[in-house]
């Protein structure tokens, strides 16, 4: 059976996908898993019929979970907050005054 690691996997939505040793990307849904999937995993899986244009996972196995602060699957940073937004604006309009 092949290996590889699980990319991304939103239980709220109940699909996921997973990336082969081969560098493949399948698509896991919900139904396939035999565990808590979370992304970072180590998993082993069969592959099964393609959905739609993409390749399919059936039966997924967790092999070896990932840590709990595992980086793996975040693609975004967290957005600036209120303040920091205000400042910097802040900072831009003395520096538009300083030139005049």
């Amino acid at each position: 059976m092949p290996t590889g690691r699980i990319r991304m996997f939103d239980a709220k939505r109940r699909f996921g996908f997973l990336v082969a040793e081969d560098g493949d990307e399948y698509y896991v849904p919900a139904s396939a898993s035999t565990g808590v999937l979370g992304s970072g995993d180590e998993v082993e899986f069969e592959a099964a019929e393609t959905v739609g244009n993409r390749r399919a996972a059936a039966t997924v196995t967790v092999l070896r979970a990932a840590p709990a602060g595992s980086p793996v699957g975040r693609t975004m940073a967290a957005p600036p907050s209120w303040d920091t937004l205000e400042e910097s604006e802040r900072q831009r309009r003395m520096a538009r005054r300083r030139r005049r």
